[in-house]
């Protein structure tokens, strides 16, 4: 009946890519006991959501700051995978937004072409980029259909707000 249909539609079927923060102001104690703790326990939150909304939902991880942006879990349906990836992961550098782009590749190569693509972007320190390459970073992510929640905090809450 309408019910089937209705409980079917809720069920959004998607690839996610957390882009996390591991930038050096990551090591800041104002979140107990640092910032990029109180971050992976909101990515273990998150992740345990997106695959009991939909088992076929697939969540995958990437750094931010450092040298370069790098895919650490492409999207996956293994939560154990992320909870390990998220271990020992250096905090270097400043966060870098171009990263987005690496983001946007990864769910691009998705297994399953159904899934709606979406970026979670953890931004816990200052951005320091030039707004037309965010304006365009964007206009790019938008024209491949990629969805993008920022969750600020720190620093950055100040920001965006």
């Amino acid at each position: 009946g309408q019910g089937q249909r209705g409980r079917a539609a809720a069920m959004v079927l998607e690839a996610t890519m957390i882009a996390l923060d591991n930038s050096e102001a990551m090591r800041n104690g104002d979140y107990a006991p640092t910032r990029f703790q109180a971050q992976a326990d909101a990515i273990n939150i998150l992740c345990g959501a997106k695959t009991q909304a939909n088992p076929e939902n697939t969540v995958g991880v990437m750094t931010m700051a450092g040298k370069a942006s790098s895919v650490v879990v492409t999207p996956t349906t293994d939560l154990g995978k992320i909870l390990t990836a998220l271990h020992g992961l250096p905090l270097e550098g400043a966060l870098n937004v171009t990263g987005l782009q690496v983001a946007q590749l990864a769910l691009k190569h998705r297994q399953n072409k159904n899934q709606r693509q979406r970026i979670v972007l953890f931004c816990g320190s200052e951005l320091e980029v030039e707004q037309a390459a965010l304006v365009k970073i964007g206009k790019k992510l938008k024209k491949n259909n990629v969805a993008v929640d920022v969750v600020a905090f720190g620093d950055a809450a100040t920001l965006f707000f």
